[in-house]
């Protein structure tokens, strides 16, 4: 087939074939350093300041759920958040393990949520069996308000800041 494109290979030397186990030269990952030794390169800016970010939002989120019941120290955390969680990346960046482990603690939200929920049904018995108000700003952060309403108000639909109203319910026509 090549000779009927009109292409002659016989001038291309290929030359000696080295091979080596392991990784490329320069690929990804690895670098060479003068001795000869391959050292891993420290995370890129990006991830560290994706990292960064996602830790303030949690301990942000914090800081706000612990300000319902201890004001001046939920909102000290709030504020610290951002300084906070920028010098421990920036104390964190050369250490490859250490990032590891602040990308496995910046993945606390699902433990943030089952815990709401389980404080939440602590609450929701609590104003079932009349020892807590429904009222109470902690109570709506947890929804229980809502839940409550709900219960003791079914014809009231309609979702607290929300301009929905259900369609009339008519009787039932078949169709057919």
């Amino acid at each position: 087939m090549s000779e009927d494109a009109g292409f002659d290979f016989s001038d291309i030397d290929p030359g000696p074939e080295d091979a080596a186990s392991g990784p490329l030269k320069g690929s990804r990952g690895t670098s060479s350093t003068g001795t000869g030794t391959r050292r891993r390169r420290s995370a890129s800016s990006k991830r560290l300041d994706a990292l960064q970010a996602k830790l303030s939002a949690e301990m942000f989120q914090a800081g706000a759920m612990i300000g319902m019941g201890l004001h001046t120290t939920g909102y000290y955390v709030c504020q610290e958040s951002d300084n906070f969680t920028k010098a421990v990346v920036s104390l964190s960046a050369r250490r490859p393990e250490w990032i590891d482990a602040l990308e496995h603690l910046a993945d606390v939200q699902p433990g943030i949520v089952v815990g709401k929920t389980m404080l939440g049904i602590g609450a929701a018995v609590a104003v079932d069996r009349g020892r807590a108000d429904p009222d109470k700003a902690f109570m709506k952060f947890l929804g229980v308000h809502a839940a409550y309403l709900a219960v003791t108000n079914p014809d009231a639909t309609k979702v607290e800041g929300s301009a929905y109203t259900p369609p009339p319910a008519g009787t039932f026509v078949p169709v057919g």
